[in-house]
Formats: C-alpha cells, sequence, structure tokens
C-alpha cells in the first residue's frame, strides 16, 4: 500500500512538473493595433510584417524583456518606441499583452499604450483577426489559422483559407464557359479580400481576355494589395486588354488616408512589369496605376526613372511620384537621372514651383 501511494505522488509531481513546464514553455504574447493607420512592426530591431497592417499578434516571446517599435506607414509618417517591455509579471508567469498604437495626426498625441493586460494562459479578447508570428520568425505569417467566421479585415472583407479557396477553384473548374465560370465567381468576390496572387489563379480559369478582365474588376474593391494591381496584366494576351485594366486601375479611388509605402518586393514586381513593355509610354501607363496609390521613397524614384529611356519620359514620371513622396527634400538628387541640360531645367523648375 505504501508503495502505491508512493508510485502515485511520484506520477503526480512528475505530471504537475510536466504540465508547469509545458505552460512556461509557451512564453508570452504580444498584441499591437492601430486605430487608424496602418504600420510595421519591429520587435528588437527586427522587422516582423512585410505588408503594413492595423494588427499584429506575436506568440511565444520567452525573453522577459523586449523592445517594441510601431513605423505608421501613411503620409505623415512617424514612429514610436516602447524599451524594456515585460513579458512576466511579478511572480514570473507568462503575460499577454496589448498595446494601442494611436496614429493621431498630432505628432503630441501619438503613444504606444498598454490596452489590456492578462495571464498568457487564459484566452484574449477576439484576436482572431490579427497577422499571427512566431517570435524569432519574422516575416513569416502563421497560415490557415484564420477563423472565416470572424469577419475578416473590416477594412477590406473576409479572407479565404487555403481550403476554402482551393474549393472555390475547384467549383469555378466546373463550369465550362467562361459566361459560368464569371457568373460563379461573381457570387463571391463581393464578399471576399482576395490578395493579388488568389486573383491570378482565378484568372488563369477564363479562356479569354473578356472574362479576366471582369473578374478582375469584381474583387478590385476588396483587394488589400491595390498598389501591386498592375501586375495581373501577365495574365492578359492582348495589348488592349492589358491597357484596359491598367486604365480601370488608374481611374480608381484613393484613400489618401491610407497611403502605404511600397516594399522593396512590390517595386521589384513594378520595375519587372515596366521591363515587359519596350516603349516609355507604354512603361508610364503601368505606372500610372500604382503612382497616386502608393507612398514612394526617392530611392525607389531613382530606380524607376532608370527603367525609363528618353527624359521626357523620365520628366513625366518625376512629375507623377512627387505627390506622394515621403521624402522630398531630396528629391533635387534625381536631376543626375537626366542626360540634356533642357530636361535638368525642366525638373528644376518643376520641383521649385512645388508647394
Amino acid at each position: 500500500m505504501l508503495k502505491k501511494s508512493y508510485l502515485i505522488a511520484v506520477f503526480l509531481f512528475c505530471f504537475c512538473l510536466v504540465h508547469g513546464q509545458n505552460r512556461s514553455s509557451r512564453g508570452g504574447n504580444v498584441t499591437v493595433f492601430s486605430d487608424r493607420e496602418a504600420f510595421y512592426l519591429y520587435i528588437n530591431g527586427i522587422q516582423y510584417n512585410e505588408r503594413p497592417t492595423k494588427q499584429i499578434r506575436v506568440e511565444r516571446m520567452k525573453d522577459h524583456s523586449y523592445d517594441i517599435q510601431v513605423d505608421f506607414v501613411g503620409r505623415e509618417k512617424s514612429t514610436l518606441l516602447k524599451r524594456g517591455i515585460s513579458m512576466v509579471n511579478e511572480e514570473g508567469s507568462f503575460l499577454d499583452l496589448t498595446y494601442l498604437a494611436n496614429a493621431s495626426r498630432s505628432n503630441r498625441t501619438r503613444s504606444l499604450t498598454l490596452y489590456a493586460l492578462f495571464p498568457a494562459e487564459e484566452d484574449m479578447p477576439d484576436s482572431r483577426t490579427a497577422h499571427v508570428f512566431i517570435y524569432g520568425r519574422p516575416k513569416q505569417m502563421i497560415e490557415g489559422e484564420f477563423d472565416p467566421g470572424s469577419g475578416g479585415d473590416d477594412y477590406y472583407g473576409e479572407h479565404m483559407t487555403n481550403a476554402e479557396f482551393n474549393a472555390f477553384l475547384k467549383t469555378i473548374d466546373q463550369a465550362g464557359f467562361d459566361n459560368d465560370k464569371l457568373k460563379i465567381a461573381g457570387m463571391t468576390a463581393p464578399q471576399v479580400a482576395f490578395s493579388v496572387n488568389q486573383i491570378r489563379e482565378v484568372l488563369k480559369k477564363f479562356s479569354w481576355d473578356e472574362g479576366k478582365i471582369a473578374f478582375a474588376k469584381m474583387a478590385y474593391p476588396n483587394c488589400p494589395e491595390k498598389r501591386n494591381y498592375m501586375t495581373l496584366t501577365d495574365q492578359l494576351a492582348f495589348g488592349d486588354s492589358k491597357n484596359k485594366l491598367m486604365d480601370f486601375i488608374k481611374n480608381q479611388p484613393v484613400d489618401r488616408d491610407y497611403l502605404e509605402r511600397m516594399t522593396e518586393v512590390e517595386l521589384n514586381d513594378l520595375i519587372k512589369a515596366m521591363r515587359q513593355n519596350g516603349f516609355d509610354d507604354d512603361k508610364l501607363k503601368v505606372l500610372g496605376t500604382v503612382s497616386g496609390k502608393v507612398a514612394f521613397p526617392v530611392a525607389s524614384i531613382k530606380r524607376i526613372l532608370k527603367e525609363l529611356s528618353w527624359d521626357q519620359g523620365k520628366l513625366s514620371a518625376a512629375q507623377k511620384l512627387y505627390p506622394n513622396c515621403i521624402d522630398k527634400r531630396n528629391y533635387a538628387t534625381l536631376l543626375e537621372e537626366f542626360t540634356f541640360l533642357d530636361y535638368k531645367d525642366k525638373f528644376t523648375a518643376f520641383v521649385r514651383n512645388q508647394k
């Protein structure tokens, strides 16, 4: 009997020890959300999200202290930094923290404020709309864990899981003609925030450019990557069709309070799309689909100007991109991209006349 009691006690001790280790091994979590503008999140100097968003959650943070930085991407860029954020309470238990990144237009009221604090073991209030990362794995957003019933990103619409999207493609495949495929796709497009890559996969299901353009127009309003929409022209067979899609994109309204800075990957995609055209006029049409929708630094504008063969095209591009340039103080450095003195003078006069 004594031996049996001893074994039970040892078992319970081991169970508690393992259970306690499992609880503590998960670490703490932090959620940062913005009340207005999208942002990039940095933890200990490392950028986590490749695409700006309004809410991010990072899990399994096992160190006791972190520096958290938020870089807003609106036209009036600013940075919030909070050092030494502790992930444990006085008893040494990990915490689940939520911070509000206040994006008021007045720099005096911008702040990174503790919004909620819970023990890490307890469930947070609905954080299903967050982009979720594992600490130590920046730019690797966790896929497939989004709950489609949560309502998705309220700025655009619901997102499809990979399984749902594959089922959607299979349903389209079952229709024989483009008109039937478009009817099926049209039932879903107003409800879903398709990524550009998802839209590209749908376009591949259509046989003719007319159907592809029709679906691209349907999917545009809810797409969270509108600044990359011009890359879809690679799915169109005819130049006239490409122009129709680019004209459509160019004429769509822009949310001036939500201009996002173009990432390096997106800039490379834009340049790739421009290179698919031989003449400057055609390259400028591609550029025109994004010039009013994205915030550009001078370094990116310089790369774009290098893709144009003649000074006239470069001047036109420089004039288009100026309003949304985030470091206009450096715009004069673009002068070196012009070959002829006449266009150097025109560029100089343009910049000097801007307010």
